[in-house]
């Protein structure tokens, strides 16, 4: 493993800076965060009515490139065994203002207070014909491929409680994606597991019943190994509830999704980088989990409101 370099580290964990995200990355030192879980901005979506926001390009490929810049300083800082967490959402390439993924955006003062006007605006420049999605999140992950990361799963965050649409010609979109990317071929990771299946139990114990002494292998499996007394290895898609948060910022994951993600890819008392930290809520489960964090954010009102929910826990 290697050692953080001799760079000075100007910032301190368990704090929030504000400011953009690519220059304060570029304070900190090579090979010292341990983990990376966040989630951007999406393209074409809101106004954070911040200069030097992202999410507002003229259009996906310089959003693209503007973010990997930014994964690109995420890479130098993250030791080699690191882990990072890329929760990314998609658009629909269409001028209206009920063209975002579950969103119910028939209020004027809703549209106003989030701009989707301006938003609207950028997703009226031909690059794609009217309705399609965008697939951001695969240009995000091709990019980052071409970048020298190593793409682990895609996983799916399914939303059993996403927000009706309107929509008639198409079906309505209740997932997300969370990417886990790493920079070398080993890194740290915990396993997780979850409930066995009554189904798969079931089946597995037909192939051994009459067949086999209990915990001899079969085709190259071990039966003991397969039925783990803890559970079976997670599976890639995540039936996790959206929350919400009666603040400024709307743009809030639910703390269950991140909880997997901290404990299988950073130890305890390591250091968690959230860049786009908005309310808090990566450090907010930091702090439960005994891991330490380190968060960004170009907003001065989310960097306030992230350090009051964090304080008052």
């Amino acid at each position: 493993m290697k050692k953080s370099d001799k760079k000075t580290n100007s910032l301190q964990y368990n704090k929030i800076y504000c400011g953009n995200s690519l220059e304060l990355l570029k304070k900190l030192p090579n090979n010292f965060i341990d983990c990376i879980v966040t989630s951007p901005p999406y393209w074409a979506l809101r106004d954070y009515k911040v200069k030097g926001q992202l999410g507002l390009e003229p259009n996906f490929d310089n959003y693209i490139n503007k973010l990997c810049d930014i994964f690109d300083e995420v890479k130098r800082v993250l030791k080699d065994e690191g882990t990072c967490w890329v929760n990314i959402g998609d658009t629909y390439y269409t001028k209206s203002g009920g063209s975002f993924l579950n969103d119910a955006l028939t209020s004027k003062t809703r549209i106003k207070k989030i701009g989707i006007n301006r938003a609207n605006v950028i997703r009226g420049q031909g690059l794609l014909e009217d309705k399609n999605l965008t697939l951001v999140p695969f240009r995000f992950a091709l990019e980052m491929q071409k970048r020298g990361w190593i793409i682990r799963n895609v996983i799916i965050w399914h939303k059993p409680n996403c927000m009706p649409t309107s929509v008639k010609d198409r079906f309505t979109v209740d997932f997300e994606y969370l990417f886990f990317f790493v920079k070398s071929k080993k890194y740290y990771f915990e396993q997780q597991r979850e409930p066995h299946k009554l189904e798969s139990l079931s089946r597995i114990t037909s192939k051994w019943d009459g067949h086999r002494e209990p915990g001899s292998s079969f085709q190259g499996m071990n039966i003991k190994k397969m039925c783990h007394p803890d559970g079976r290895n997670k599976r890639c898609v995540w039936n996790i509830s959206t929350s919400s948060f009666r603040g400024a910022h709307f743009a809030v994951y639910p703390p269950e999704l991140i909880e997997i993600p901290i404990k299988a890819g950073c130890p305890k008392n390591g250091i968690v980088l959230d860049p786009f930290i908005g309310s808090g809520t990566t450090a907010i489960v930091c702090k439960r989990l005994e891991r330490n964090y380190l968060g960004f954010d170009i907003n001065k009102e989310y960097c306030k409101i992230a350090r009051e929910r964090i304080n008052a826990k």
